[in-house]
């Protein structure tokens, strides 16, 4: 199920573990639910490649495994029969057929009043089908205290039109479209995809309510056949949560479990300022470099964040102001390659918010 090139995906992950990967700073997920066939849906790494992200999970109307090489057909068709199942919410959204739909949807609790993520949208249809009406169509759709019908974040444009075949594409917002396709065998094809042309990198994001329940659908389908793959790729720990004051930094020594010494004061501080005000939420997020392994790291990251959650109860802070959180080495501030970066990876983040 795995499939080895310079982008490698697996489709083999259970679905709460796909929402980790997506999962960012300050959000709880709950109730993941996916829908679609299980081939086309994955997690997937672009370390070694010039793709506009290195990890996330992907959705296809085909298989997610023909992503994994450098583009060599033009018209790349992998859906599944037992995958052709319609959505509502699509074929609602651009009043036509749709197949071949892929779905994760979940409900998520934020920390603080903002949402945001990353997410490129790529597609087999460019750029032979722009202007027409075989569009396939994706959805980012948000439900929630704000948001009482779904609200399709992936827009762009003012006004906002749905990121799509027609609205990003090498003539409108061309300054937001990467072309991966050639005209005649002598043309180089430079990204290591299989899909004709994606987005840039794009970010969604809105307004929330911080503790409140939200749901977001992200779906993608076929219009009005079935051919022709397209896919939406989300960044790895890029779905969050963000506001109120800018980060505090506590550093860590190398494999330590609690803050440098020195910084006591800024604890006593924290605490203050949180028992002042007790409506406040405070997130206590942990982070290591990336020396040891990927299980060790995500331990002693959650150790260290649990470390100054401790310390600020102890202070008097109220653990049902707390969001505590450790992420191992998924989330440096620099470079791994020499110490000066591996140490200022070694952290604990402090975000709140008023």
């Amino acid at each position: 199920m795995f499939s080895r090139a310079q982008v490698e995906v697996d489709t083999t992950l259970l679905k709460e573990r796909l929402a980790e990967i997506f999962l960012g700073e300050g959000m709880r997920i709950l109730n993941v639910k996916v829908h679609g066939n299980p081939s086309s849906l994955g997690s997937f790494t672009a370390r070694q490649s010039n793709f506009p992200m290195e990890a996330g999970i992907v959705l296809s109307t085909g298989r997610v495994s023909a992503i994994t090489r450098q583009n060599e057909s033009g018209k790349t068709t992998t859906s599944m029969k037992e995958g052709m199942g319609s959505d509502p919410d699509l074929s609602r959204m651009v009043s036509r057929q749709v197949f071949n739909c892929t779905v994760i949807e979940f409900d998520f609790v934020p920390m603080f009043d903002s949402l945001y993520f990353d997410y490129v949208f790529a597609s087999e249809e460019y750029p032979e089908y722009v202007g027409s009406p075989y569009n396939d169509v994706f959805a980012l759709l948000i439900l929630g205290p704000n948001f009482r019908k779904p609200t399709n974040l992936a827009r762009v444009g003012n006004p906002g039109s749905m990121v799509m075949i027609n609205s990003v594409n090498h003539k409108k917002n061309s300054d937001l479209f990467i072309p991966n396709y050639k005209f005649d065998s002598t043309e180089f094809v430079p990204y290591t995809v299989e899909f004709d042309g994606f987005t840039k990198l794009l970010t969604a994001s809105c307004k929330v309510t911080r503790g409140k329940i939200h749901h977001l659908k992200i779906a993608i389908g076929n219009v009005n056949d079935f051919s022709y793959d397209s896919g939406v790729f989300l960044r790895a720990g890029s779905f969050g949560s963000r506001g109120g004051h800018m980060p505090q930094q506590l550093p860590f020594d190398f494999d330590a479990r609690n803050p440098e010494e020195g910084y006591e004061n800024v604890l006593d501080s924290l605490a203050q300022l949180m028992t002042n005000n007790p409506s406040w939420k405070m997130a206590v997020l942990g982070h290591t470099d990336s020396l040891g392994t990927k299980e060790y790291n995500k331990k002693l990251s959650q150790e260290r964040a649990d470390a100054v959650a401790k310390a600020l109860i102890s202070r008097g802070v109220k653990p049902s102001q707390l969001f505590v959180r450790g992420y191992g080495a998924s989330k440096p501030l620099r470079s791994n390659d020499e110490e000066e970066g591996r140490r200022k990876n070694r952290r604990v983040e402090i975000l709140i918010r008023e």
